[in-house]
């Protein structure tokens, strides 16, 4: 599997995300998957974990599409970091409070023993997630058409 077609991939999830408005949920679930995984790890290599809960993604989707997506591609580790780190937030829906996001990461990021720094620590830069999403984008070929 060469980096390239997982770009060229990219390049048509995205290429499709944009036709249906930004509406992930529309796209075919291999299409989805590239999208909403290129879209978070960007995020998260360029920044940690904290980046990623610090702004909100199109049409502010619940946590949990992030981590079925990390799921499917079979990057566990990863995945389990988003669904740790999101269930620390102290109140409920936190995809829908950008501002009691940010203050509550305010609060934690500094604080070098705290198990969300340290989950943060362990997803950013994790090169297996872009391995098993080269291999899932194989596997899955014919989703994307003309790649």
């Amino acid at each position: 599997m060469t980096e390239s077609l997982l770009d060229k991939a990219s390049d048509y999830a995205f290429a499709r995300l944009k036709e249906t408005g930004g509406d992930v949920s529309r796209l075919p679930v291999p299409l989805q998957t590239v999208a909403v995984i290129y879209s978070a790890q960007g995020v998260i290599d360029n920044g940690g974990i904290e980046y990623f809960y610090e702004s909100d993604f199109d049409g502010t989707p619940e946590y949990s599409i992030f981590v079925n997506a990390y799921r499917r591609i079979g990057a566990e580790s990863a995945a389990a970091c988003i669904e740790e780190s999101a269930a620390m937030f102290p109140f409920g829906q936190p995809h829908l409070h950008e501002a009691k996001r940010q203050q509550w990461l305010d609060e934690v990021r500094d604080d070098e023993n705290h198990t969300f720094v340290k989950l943060s620590r362990k997803i950013c830069g994790d090169q297996a997630v872009f391995l098993k999403l080269a291999e899932y984008v194989g596997a899955k070929r014919d989703a994307f058409k003309s790649v």
